[in-house]
């Protein structure tokens, strides 16, 4: 595997990942991304969207100011990832989209994190107000994929907000309206290295103290998950 994964480097490994300015055919998209599985940054794939020019959070908070919305709550940003030797997946709250902002911009004197990040195609269930500042759907990769997506998934977040380490088995189109988003990719080849270990499952829950606890899920299933933080990995491990 070792041999393997070094023969792979020159074919499959970068240095950084590829930028282009201009949008893609859906033919060349496939031919030079899709298919060799090769991530790209395309600047300003989606610049004519509504959204891009709309969505300040003052346009947000007079649009979908008392909207609700399922918010996720932890103690630390991380949402679905390994506490400990649990699987913890965030403590789920209603509310206003408005008091969300609030909490954002400092107005709530709670230390937690707070993330909009459900993947349940959220933006065609509890955003469904803000379609119209968007496209149904990315068309070119809707036309290299033979199909529309799955879902469609509205996030929001600050600085604090993380990702686990994780596998899609899906392929993913990450639209930046506002802010940005960093990704940490390993290529296929370095699958062999990255452990897998089943996990107890549990849920964050808030005290009135402000402190969190893990409840523990109730039953005997558990979830496959990696234990690696990318930007504090355990070398004794």
């Amino acid at each position: 595997l070792e041999r393997f994964n070094e023969n792979c480097k020159d074919f499959i490994r970068q240095q950084s990942v590829p930028e282009i300015t201009s949008v893609p055919s859906p033919l060349e998209f496939h031919r030079r991304w899709v298919s060799p599985s090769v991530p790209v940054i395309i600047r300003g794939g989606v610049s004519h969207w509504e959204a891009v020019k709309k969505w300040t959070r003052a346009y947000l908070r007079n649009k979908i100011g008392d909207l609700a919305v399922t918010v996720a709550v932890t103690p630390n940003g991380f949402a679905d990832a390994i506490h400990g030797s649990v699987f913890v997946t965030p403590e789920e709250r209603a509310m206003k989209f408005g008091e969300f902002l609030d909490i954002l911009e400092g107005r709530n004197p709670s230390k937690a994190v707070f993330y909009i990040q459900k993947q349940n195609s959220n933006f065609t269930d509890e955003f469904v107000t803000l379609t119209g500042d968007v496209e149904r759907d990315v068309h070119w990769a809707t036309q290299a994929f033979g199909k529309a997506p799955d879902a469609v998934n509205f996030w929001m977040g600050d600085e604090r907000a993380v990702t686990s380490m994780h596998r899609d088995h899906y392929e993913n189109i990450y639209c930046v309206v506002s802010g940005h988003k960093d990704f940490i990719l390993l290529p296929p080849t370095d699958l062999p290295w990255v452990p897998y270990e089943n996990y107890k499952q549990g849920r964050y829950r808030e005290g009135v103290d402000g402190r969190f606890d893990v409840i523990a899920s109730g039953d005997d299933t558990s979830v496959p998950w990696i234990p690696v933080d990318p930007e504090n990995p355990d070398f004794d491990k």
